[in-house]
């Protein structure tokens, strides 16, 4: 079975771990895309956070996965599941026809 050995709780760590990573990935990424308009040197702004959100994010994942790539599967759901959710959240409003 793909989850043999492994205690739920663990499981439920990843996940939530997973979660917080794609939050604070996909919502930095929507905080640059908002300022990139305003900024003396957008492609400092740009690299410079996806620098930031890239190395913060796979430092945690490789901390979660801690030698298993089940965890970090688990994980990587997660982190598409708060995809979902930020992208129905920060859609622009529809103007009315």
């Amino acid at each position: 079975m793909f989850f043999n050995g492994l205690q739920p709780a663990s499981l439920a760590l990843a996940f939530a771990a997973g979660l917080a990573v794609g939050w604070f990935f996909f919502y930095g990424l929507w905080w640059t895309v908002r300022r990139l308009p305003e900024a003396r040197h957008p492609a400092l702004l740009t690299l410079g956070s996806l620098g930031l959100r890239m190395g913060a994010s796979l430092a945690v994942l490789y901390l979660v996965m801690a030698g298993d790539w089940r965890r970090l599967a688990v994980a990587l759901g997660g982190i598409v599941v708060m995809r979902l959710i930020l992208v129905r959240r920060l859609r622009p409003a529809r103007e009315s026809a």
